[in-house]
Parts: C-alpha cells; structure tokens; sequence
C-alpha cells in the first residue's frame, strides 16, 4: 500500500510538476526576453518574503536594477549621456563666438595700426616736404659760392639730396663754383643718374643715392659723360661756372668731351658771354 503510494506521488511529480516549472521557466525566460523584467520581479517579490529574501542577497536585489534588462536604467543612461552632449555642445558654440569675436578685433587692431602707420608716413612725408623747401629756400637765398662751401663739407649722398631739391639753374650755379673738383664731378654725375628715383620716401631716395654714390670710380671722366648728356644750355651754364672757380677742371672736362658737344656748349656760352668763349677756345688749342 505504501509502495502504491509512493509511485502515484512520483509519477505525479515527474509527470506533473517538473513539466510545469519547466514551462514556466522558458515561459518567463520569453517573457524576459521581450523585455518583460520577469526574473527581476520575481526576485523583488520573493525577497519580500521572510524566508526567501534571507536566500537573496540584499546586494543582488539592487544590483538587479543596473543590469542591461532594465530598460529604464538604459534610457536613463541616454538621457545623461545626451545631455551631457548638448551641455558640451554648448560650450563649443560659446568658444567658437569668442574665437570669432577675438578675431574680429584683431583685424579691427590690424586695420587700426595700418591706418595710424600710414597717417605717420604721410606726415612724416608732408614735414620732410617742408624741411626740403625751407632747404631750397636757404640755398636760394646765399650765393652759389657759400652754398658751394656748404655741399662740400657734406656726404656726397646729402649733397646730391639736398641739390635735389633746387631749381635746376641754381644746381648748375653751385656745383660750378665748388673749389673740390673731385666733389663737384662726384656730384653731377650722382645728381644726373639721380634723375631714374621714382621713390618719394626720403629714406628710400637716400638708399638708392648710397648706391649710385658706390659706383662712381672716375670722377673726371664721369663728370665729362654727364656734362656731353645734358643739353647744351645746362651744360655751358656749369662751364661757365666753372670757369670763375675751377677753370682747370672746367677744361679738363671740355677736353674729354666729342668736338660737336664741346662745339654745341662753346656755341650756347658765346650767347652770354663771347669774350669767355674766345678765351676758352684759345686755351683748348
């Protein structure tokens, strides 16, 4: 009877019961599958329990609420994580707008020190204009001899700058009565050459001064292609100021020139003053 008894329990525990919880565990592994926190449930339901919350852990109960089944821990995550994103995307914007804004006053500063560079250029041109005519004025007012005495005790750049400034007639009139014959050739042939400056910036006109004064070599000779490029007007206006001052020089000169250019200036000196053109025509023989 007992044995009886025994097989009926274990037939309905094998037939009955074990089928049932295995369905409910793959029922409720489908379930949990879908999304459906079903473990979770039964954990937190069953550590309410006395008995069975002494089987599960406190810690893993809570545990439970992070793992990758709780859907609502993830969204929570997202929603952080995005809004760290726009708070970050933000500060972004903001550097942008203070990189633009910087930059936008740099270019301010530029244009700002450009202006105020070209407004000092301009006046120091407008003062420098005004030094040089009270200069020419200077010159104007003295006689040729002590302007003469005046160039040659300068650099021979200065000289020919400074000569730069004067009217042509009165160029001719100063370099003809430098005693320094060397200077006086020196300075015609810088002052001739000096015609090619296209430059108004005084120091650039100075800088390439410096370089035609560099190249001069032979200043007799040089003086003499100078005098026979000019016309022969300038030309007998220097011969004859020369001749006052620095006749051996002014014959040299004469001497080195072709015969039709020392005949063309003989000619324009004999318009003036035809007893000096004699002479100088004698002597030359």
């Amino acid at each position: 009877m007992v044995e009886k008894t025994r097989g009926k329990l274990a037939s309905f525990f094998y037939i009955g019961v074990i089928p049932f919880i295995i369905c409910i565990v793959v029922l409720g592994t489908a379930v949990n599958f879908m999304g459906v926190p079903v473990w979770q449930t039964m954990k937190e339901w069953g550590s309410s329990l006395p008995i069975i919350s002494k089987i599960i852990p406190e810690g893993e109960t809570k545990a439970l609420a992070k793992t990758p089944e709780n859907a609502e821990y993830w969204q929570q995550q997202y929603l952080s994580a995005d809004e760290k994103l726009k708070e970050k995307d933000l500060e972004i914007e903001s550097l942008k707008k203070q990189i633009d804004s910087n930059q936008e006053g740099l270019n301010e500063l530029k244009k700002s020190n450009q202006e105020l560079q070209l407004q000092m250029e301009t006046k120091q041109n407008e003062e420098t204009k005004k030094q040089m005519e009270q200069v020419a004025a200077i010159y104007a007012d003295i006689s040729p001899s002590k302007a003469a005495l005046m160039l040659q005790n300068m650099s021979l750049d200065e000289a020919v700058y400074t000569l730069m400034q004067l009217e042509q007639d009165l160029q001719s009139s100063i370099i003809g009565s430098m005693k320094d014959a060397k200077k006086a050739a020196q300075v015609t042939t810088v002052l001739r050459d000096a015609v090619m400056i296209v430059e108004t910036d005084p120091a650039l006109v100075k800088e390439q001064l410096g370089e035609l004064v560099k190249k001069q070599e032979n200043p007799t000779t040089a003086l003499s292609e100078t005098i026979a490029g000019m016309n022969p007007a300038q030309s007998a206006s220097i011969i004859q100021s020369m001749m006052s001052t620095n006749s051996q020089v002014a014959y040299e000169i004469l001497k080195n020139l072709t015969t039709a250019s020392r005949s063309q200036i003989l000619t324009e000196i004999a318009k003036t003053d035809a007893t000096t053109a004699a002479q100088i025509t004698a002597n030359l023989k």
